[in-house]
């Protein structure tokens, strides 16, 4: 894989995973009985703070790959959250609105694992249904040009 990024052992990634939650979870269950209402305005305001990005993913057809992707994306800095869906070919991340990560980086990225995005674009989130980009469809979307 590119970059110098690899795969972390699956056991041992899910392990820390669960562990962060049960961490976090805690953590806002003692913020709530303490400090109430003002841990919902921050959690709120921070939610509201991130952005989504979207793109259509061609030669996504393996879920481990897709994992990969995942991975790699996640290491980058401002990305909170990345996800790639195998039978949508759907990528979508969450990111902070500092996040500089623009199509040709991505793409940059993806080359290695044999993926190429199109038809990104990049909204602040909103309290909508999220909606998956149709791939036979896309070319009406605006290209993200940052």
């Amino acid at each position: 894989m590119g970059c110098g990024h690899t795969l972390p052992d699956t056991l041992a990634y899910q392990v820390d995973r669960v562990r962060r939650l049960i961490i976090h979870m805690g953590l806002f269950k003692t913020l709530m009985a303490r400090y109430g209402t003002a841990v919902l305005v921050l959690c709120s305001t921070q939610a509201r703070a991130q952005q989504l990005v979207q793109a259509v993913v061609d030669g996504l057809v393996d879920p481990l790959v897709a994992r990969e992707a995942s991975v790699l994306l996640e290491q980058q800095d401002g990305v909170l959250m990345a996800r790639f869906d195998v039978p949508t070919r759907n990528m979508m991340l969450r990111v902070t609105p500092a996040c500089t990560l623009n199509r040709g980086t991505l793409n940059t990225m993806l080359a290695p694992l044999g993926l190429h995005a199109r038809c990104m674009q990049r909204l602040a989130t909103m309290p909508q249904p999220f909606r998956h980009i149709d791939p036979d469809n896309c070319n009406d979307l605006p290209q993200q040009a940052r």
